[in-house]
């Protein structure tokens, strides 16, 4: 008699302790069905897991886009003041008196950044740097913007974070020769000896020049060299000539010839190079004193020890501007390098350049378009739509740069256009204008087109 309950199958008969076949069956697929749905489950709750390692990266980009929006523009605007980085030193460039009023080209522009952005051109705190420090004070924030009589140059130009606004003045490399009487003192050499150029291969001071390119010298500048404020008096002819200068205008040559066998003042570096090389290359006889230092250079000339000096034409007309009888020294129509001294930003925010760009810019098309501090107001309610455009009246375009409608108008108002700027504080240095013409004149000033 079997012991088996009736509801039980053969099938579910333990034998010694296993089960029969068709259990083992069951068993497998449910415990495959348990382990799949254990996977599955397990796997939806690792999905959260992810969003850790994609948070910090999505943190950090908005972080870095606050921070961009952060930038230049907006901490000027919070703190109510532009901070200018300049020489301090230079006339018609960025000088104070004794008083402590600020004035130059340079200052002009600082003025006109602040009108645009605040609509205030006293809302600047002038900041005078030595030239070895004006760059480093750009990367660490200590000021908003160079305007520094700072050469731009390719080297310059790649230096990190470090970048350049629309030049504000064409400068080059001169000679001023003393065509009156020479001061009354012994001809002996100066107190510091000629020295021969550490950058020249021509060492020799009482040799013409070595060969050496004069368009090389803008970028290998020492920074001496764009330490000096001032202007290019080129001639028409040579604003539009692209030959080299051996081969320049007539204007050149003759200038060239006027100093046949003078001796001439020079710092050593890239200025007696250049010097030394552009006569070499005409075949004219001079002799070069190369002295070590800028103010060698000067107090030599001053006392009469040299016939002519060599510096950059703003430089020139700087010194000249201090000297006991200014029209006994002649700046000759003469260009020895190129020098676009240029404001200089940092170069991580492209906002604030496009700012600074579009002031400049705006100073160049207000004199191209014959507007000025004087007779703004009277083209308020032009039909000109060109003219209503740029001065904000028909179309906001100052809302794109993140500025006011009328923020050229507020340039023109407080500091004026380019020729204002200038007339201000180039022409009493009796510098020609020449390259700094508007491009309608021959000159190298073009504003990008405000639309």
């Amino acid at each position: 008699m079997s012991l088996m309950p009736k509801h039980l199958t053969k099938t579910a008969v333990l034998s010694k302790g296993k089960t029969l076949p068709a259990t083992k069956v069951t068993f497998r697929q449910w415990s495959l069905v348990t382990s799949l749905t254990f996977v599955l489950l397990s796997g939806c709750q690792e999905q959260p897991k992810i969003a850790p390692t994609t948070t910090p990266t999505a943190t950090a980009t908005a972080a870095a886009t606050s921070k961009d929006k952060e930038g230049v523009l907006e901490r000027v605007k919070a703190r109510g003041k532009l901070l200018c980085g300049v020489n301090g030193k230079l006339s018609g460039f960025s000088y104070v008196d004794d008083k402590g009023l600020w004035s130059g080209l340079d200052v002009d522009y600082c003025r006109a950044i602040a009108a645009a952005v605040l609509g205030d051109a006293r809302a600047v705190e002038f900041k005078p740097l030595l030239a070895k420090d004006r760059f480093t004070a750009i990367q660490n924030g200590e000021i908003d913007i160079l305007m520094r009589n700072t050469t731009r140059t390719l080297t310059r130009d790649v230096t990190p974070n470090i970048s350049f606004a629309p030049t504000t003045f064409f400068d080059g490399q001169g000679v001023m020769l003393r065509i009156g009487a020479k001061p009354n003192s012994p001809n002996s050499s100066p107190s510091a000896s000629p020295s021969p150029s550490s950058n020249s291969p021509n060492s020799s001071p009482s040799s013409p020049s070595s060969s050496a390119s004069p368009s090389a010298s803008p970028s290998s500048a020492p920074e001496s060299r764009t330490d000096r404020p001032d202007k290019d008096g080129k001639s028409d002819k040579d604003s539009k000539s692209d030959k080299p200068l051996s081969k320049a205008s007539d204007e050149s040559s003759i200038a060239l010839k006027e100093l046949t066998d003078k001796k001439i003042c020079v710092e050593t570096g890239i200025n007696a190079a250049n010097l030394e090389s552009t006569f070499k290359e005409a075949n004219i006889a001079i002799e070069a004193m190369v002295l070590p230092d800028l103010d060698s250079v000067l107090n030599a000339y001053t006392k009469g020890d040299c016939d002519a000096i060599s510096s950059e034409k703003s430089q020139l007309a700087a010194w000249r501007s201090k000297l006991p009888r200014p029209a006994d020294h002649k700046i000759l129509d003469l260009s020895l390098s190129k020098e676009p001294l240029s404001p200089a930003l940092v170069g991580n925010d492209d906002r604030w350049r496009d700012v600074v760009t579009w002031v400049i810019y705006a100073t160049f098309y207000a004199e191209e378009l014959g507007i000025n501090m004087d007779n703004y107001n009277i083209f308020k309610d032009t039909k000109n739509p060109e003219v209503s455009r740029f001065l904000g009246t028909s179309d906001s375009l100052g809302i794109e740069l993140g500025l006011a409608p009328d923020w050229t108008t507020q340039i023109l108002k407080q500091v004026g256009n380019y020729n204002d700027i200038y007339s201000r504080n180039i022409t009493p240095l009796d510098i020609p204008r020449g390259l700094n013409r508007q491009w309608k004149q021959g000159g190298l000033l073009y504003s990008m087109p405000f639309r």
